[in-house]
Parts: structure tokens; sequence; C-alpha cells
């Protein structure tokens, strides 16, 4: 599954650099997951927040070229489902501790 970064970005450069970032299943969903805010913000908080309005998501691959951007301005109401996603997450061992392999 391709791996995507989301910074924020306000008018005067990156405020917030993903460091994680987020395996989508491609493109699109990566740009349907930023129109509804990445989880970090939503259009709510852009009405109460006008300061919101002037950032945006800057997408990237997973070898960081901007693939687009999506202005807070332009997400969607929060009752519209969002893609699906899926976190990466560390391979955890399923053998325990002191157990016999």
């Amino acid at each position: 599954m391709p791996h995507y970064f989301f910074d924020v970005q306000s008018p005067r450069g990156v405020m917030c650099l993903d460091h994680q970032g987020l395996d989508c299943s491609d493109d699109t969903a990566a740009l349907a997951l930023a129109r509804h805010g990445d989880g970090f913000t939503s259009a709510g908080d852009c009405e109460c927040n006008p300061q919101l309005k002037s950032y945006r998501f800057a997408v990237a691959d997973a070898d960081r070229h901007l693939l687009f951007t999506v202005p807070f301005t332009d997400l969607l109401p929060d009752e519209e489902p969002a893609a699906a996603v899926r976190k990466r997450r560390p391979q955890a061992s399923s053998r325990r501790p002191g157990a016999p392999e």
C-alpha cells in the first residue's frame, strides 16, 4: 500500500511536518483523507478559527515528492465519510519473551 505524508502549511511555510505518514490505497484515497482534515482538523474547526482558513495540507508520496495541496477552505463537512486508511505501526513479535522458538 502506498505511503503518504500530510504536512500542514501556513502562508509562511511548513507549520507541522508529518513524520509518520499514513498508508492509503492510492492518490485518490490520500486526497480524500486530506479533504477530511487527516484527523488534524475539520471544516468546523476552520469556521471557529478564521486563521486556519489560510492553511493547507501539502500531500507528498513516500519519497517526499509533493503530489498536491488541499487548502483548509476546501475541507469537507465532518459528516461525509473519509476514505479508509491504515496507519503504519511497528511490527510486533507474536513470540513471548523467554518462550521456545
